[in-house]
């Protein structure tokens, strides 16, 4: 007994970033709420230099009205800024809480559920990131931020396919494709709990896009490609332009996003007998639910 004690301890050593579940930052901390923007959904700003810029969202965006207490989900050391506060824990695991006015200095030790902050004026959320180990993870995912559920599916709301003209994308709108072309899927989920107003309308990523393509024929279809994954880590700031495809944008008050998500920008239907196929795409979210849809391309190559 005392030595699986004692293997315990050590393996519990050698894993010090395995993940625990946490409570909410927004009282009642031991019940869902609402979710207003996903882990690896679009983010646009201006660079200080003015120039605009796309990256991949490094956490969930919760909506509490402003001045709003924030708590920790768990206890650490804490590095606080002007409107942030991280909260370090000693298994190289940290909570940063954006758009926060603090009410704790760095250097200070915060208890589970201490008060840390207050939602910054005009912010109308709080911003829930999770490091381990220095790398932003999906607090959404199974054993993170708890109790969570979700129960819509994800749809996948069109499938689209392109060719480029120069510098812009062109819709196929033949019955027939043939050469290179793009594939895009439109694919979204709504949120379990809705956002207050104006965010009501808000849509979340869904946490896996994949597509497959099936013969007509009956012949077995493809294998599975996986055009994005969110389910746990952020992705490269470098890789948003291969991920989602011109004419996506993030959710805005009174305005869902829409996520216009690359299959494949360079389809060589070349590669295929001439005939007709079905574009087959799911729409996972981060607790495995799935929405699908499908189109059919008939390829006509000379």
């Amino acid at each position: 007994m005392l030595r699986g004690a004692l293997v315990a301890a050590v393996l519990g050593l050698a894993l010090p970033s395995a993940a625990q579940a946490y409570g909410w930052p927004v009282k009642p901390f031991d019940r869902m709420h609402a979710v207003r923007g996903s882990f690896d959904d679009p983010r646009f700003h201006l660079r200080p230099d003015l120039t605009a810029a796309a990256s991949f969202h490094f956490g969930v965006d919760i909506p509490a009205p402003d001045g709003t207490p924030v708590y920790a989900v768990e206890p650490g050391l804490v590095v606080s800024g002007h409107d942030w506060v991280n909260v370090r824990r000693p298994n190289r695991r940290m909570f940063g809480y954006w758009h926060v006015r603090p009410a704790v200095k760095t250097g200070v030790h915060v208890r589970l559920h201490q008060l840390i902050g207050w939602v910054a004026p005009g912010w109308g959320h709080v911003h829930l990131a999770e490091t381990v180990a220095g790398a932003y993870r999906n607090p959404l995912r199974p054993g993170a931020l708890t109790p969570y559920r979700e129960t819509n599916v994800p749809v996948v709301a069109s499938i689209s396919v392109v060719r480029l003209d120069g510098h812009a994308l062109q819709a196929v709108q033949s019955a027939s494709v043939s050469g290179t072309v793009g594939l895009i899927a439109d694919a979204y989920e709504v949120p379990s709990i809705e956002p207050p107003p104006p965010w009501n309308v808000s849509r979340l990523v869904p946490s896996l896009v994949r597509w497959r393509l099936i013969p007509a024929t009956g012949d077995p279809p493809g294998p599975w490609r996986v055009a994005a994954d969110f389910r746990t880590r952020l992705l490269p700031a470098n890789w948003f332009s291969r991920v989602y495809a011109p004419g996506t944008y993030q959710n805005k008050p009174n305005r869902p996003g829409d996520y216009r998500l690359w299959l494949t920008p360079s389809f060589d239907t070349t590669t295929l007998p001439n005939g007709t196929y079905y574009v087959d795409v799911e729409a996972e979210s981060v607790r495995g639910v799935i929405g699908e849809s499908s189109i059919a391309l008939a390829v006509a190559n000379p």
